[in-house]
């Protein structure tokens, strides 16, 4: 029995282990997956480092998933916050976007991800609208934002460098 528990346990800690070298090695699209967060559910800091990978490719639509098993541990609450927060400004943005939804007032905490930028601006009427596309200036930054068929496009340009977000 104690020579199966070992087993177990090194078993265990390479399957965690590979997903924290493919989150080391920034191979997200192979950690985000639902068949990883059902497979892990139960352990919270490895479903963590699973949000985290999804909201850096921007496969936002599996964090509802997620933050339902994220409320065991003060960490794994946490985390859902912030991953609750993110998809929360992505279908409010994609509303004011389709459908002229108000978010005024609504209020979020902050996080570094393009979309509370975006949120925050628009949620405080700090953009232009140029035709269909709505332009936010932060310093040296201009994002726009606009509609491509069902898709909200995002993209930030620094110079002559430009980053392109889209959300469904």
């Amino acid at each position: 029995m104690g020579k199966l528990f070992s087993v177990f346990i090194l078993l265990t800690v390479f399957l965690n282990a590979s997903i924290i070298d493919e989150y080391k090695n920034k191979n997200y699209n192979k950690i985000c997956s639902y068949k990883n967060i059902m497979k892990y559910k139960k352990n919270e800091k490895i479903l963590s480092v699973i949000g985290v990978s999804c909201v850096k490719i921007n496969s936002l639509y599996l964090l509802p998933y997620i933050i339902n098993y994220l409320k065991h541990t003060t960490v794994g609450r946490k985390n859902a916050i912030y991953f609750l927060v993110i998809f929360n400004e992505k279908k409010l943005l994609y509303s004011f976007l389709f459908d002229n939804f108000n978010v005024s007032d609504f209020n979020f905490p902050k996080t570094g991800h393009i979309l509370s930028t975006v949120f925050n601006a628009v949620k405080n009427k700090k953009y232009k609208k140029t035709g269909e596309v709505y332009l936010i200036k932060k310093n040296d930054i201009t994002i726009k934002m606009y509609k491509e068929n069902d898709k909200m496009i995002i993209e930030k340009i620094k110079g002559k460098k430009i980053k392109r977000y889209w959300f469904r």
